[in-house]
């Protein structure tokens, strides 16, 4: 029996086909073009691309309950009204930020894209900075708050399965 090889750009191509729903699986950060300059105003939006349980025999649940949490760093943070939401945002005796949106008919349908703005004041220092997300549907909750930088490991699967949103902070010029 003779063996067959296949063009590299078809192998290239079934890799992105197979990758594909698991890339799509994630909390993502919108910046709306602008860049994040320290010490700056500027617009976060974070996007959930579906609900719970998405990959479960099909079924899957509407999110009605969204929490994003800002490190102290953050000097401050404004939730973005959104129809058929209603949001609050608090610090915390250490300063971290925490903002939630919490649905008040319905949610986001779970095969739909949600975005979830916030008004900020991007931190002083330069750098990468995390923005765990935590999506409810009823009881499930997607914690959108694994480390990002490890390699895979017997324990860990690389990349994480919810992976945290994570924003590059630029210096000022």
């Amino acid at each position: 029996m003779r063996a067959t090889k296949l063009p590299l750009h078809l192998l290239v191509l079934g890799a992105l086909l197979v990758a594909a729903p698991l890339a799509a699986a994630h909390a993502t950060i919108e910046l709306n073009g602008e860049h994040p300059i320290v010490g700056k105003r500027g617009p976060l939006t974070i996007t959930i691309p579906h609900g719970c349980g998405v990959g479960q025999g099909g079924v899957g649940l509407a999110t009605d309950h969204l929490a994003v949490r800002l490190g102290s760093g953050w000097p401050s943070a404004k939730a973005i009204a959104i129809d058929g939401w209603t949001s609050t945002v608090a610090r915390d005796s250490s300063g971290r930020w925490t903002i939630r949106w919490i649905a008040t008919a319905g949610g986001l349908a779970n095969t739909s894209i949600g975005d979830f703005p916030i008004a900020v004041r991007w931190p002083r220092a330069p750098g990468i900075y995390k923005t765990p997300t935590f999506q409810h549907c009823g009881s499930s909750v997607m914690n959108w708050s694994d480390p990002y930088a490890k390699a895979a490991t017997a324990t860990q699967d690389y990349p994480p399965i919810y992976p945290v949103p994570r924003i590059q902070i630029l210096p000022a010029d």
